[in-house]
């Protein structure tokens, strides 16, 4: 189809408390919510990198009150492109950049927050909404770069497709790599359970459908 909306209700119940390195970015989140393009060859199309122009994160800090919530746009350029990276927006408290608890301006585990991405035509239509906290809507165009860095085109030649659930981003690799946040982990669901290595969501809403025109 040409065009989609998924809507989410949930809270995030538990993110991975350990991290070898707590100064990487991906340390203490999850992602919650994506929209993901599908990986082709892309050598004259310019396209077909499997980005994404959409991670929805939570990340809250050992100790802290609460987490944020934010969401990420990976600039759509080939893997081995420098310039390659996600640009944060935050929403409820901040983004992977800040280290501060976030307080009242947070929200907690176990505290319920919904999403809605709405792809309309060229324009991607993000909303959130947290009883405590209100609503919160932004835009951004799927067929224009963000900015001088980025494919000019954004993702105009790209198929792309929802995900949901809860993405540990806390990756036991370690390295120069700044998603590689060195956590640990075994594998064995009770080890990692009883050690904190985990992240947890649950979902109680989640419907996909045709994109909505947006109100005025």
């Amino acid at each position: 189809s040409i065009g989609g909306m998924m809507q989410a209700t949930l809270h995030v119940d538990h993110v991975a408390i350990n991290a070898g390195d707590p100064t990487k970015r991906p340390a203490y989140s999850a992602v919650v919510g994506q929209i993901h393009a599908t990986k082709y060859d892309s050598t004259r199309s310019g396209f077909g990198y499997g980005n994404e122009p959409i991670k929805i994160y939570y990340k809250k800090f050992p100790g802290h009150e609460t987490g944020s919530v934010f969401w990420t746009y990976e600039r759509n350029l080939a893997r081995d492109d420098e310039n390659r990276t996600d640009l944060a927006v935050p929403v409820f408290g901040y983004t992977w950049d800040n280290d501060q608890d976030p307080g009242e301006n947070g929200v907690a585990l176990g505290e319920e927050f919904s999403y809605t991405i709405n792809v309309h035509r060229n324009t991607m239509y993000v909303t959130f909404h947290n009883e405590r906290l209100g609503t919160v809507e932004q835009t951004r165009s799927l067929v224009r770069g963000a900015d001088s860095l980025d494919n000019p085109y954004a993702y105009g030649g790209d198929t792309l497709y929802f995900k949901a659930g809860v993405y540990n981003q806390c990756s036991t690799r370690s390295g120069t790599s700044q998603w590689y946040a060195g956590c640990p982990g075994t594998g064995d669901w009770e080890t990692d359970r009883a050690n904190g290595d985990y992240a947890q969501a649950t979902f109680s809403r989640l419907v996909v459908g045709p994109s909505q025109a947006p109100t005025e």
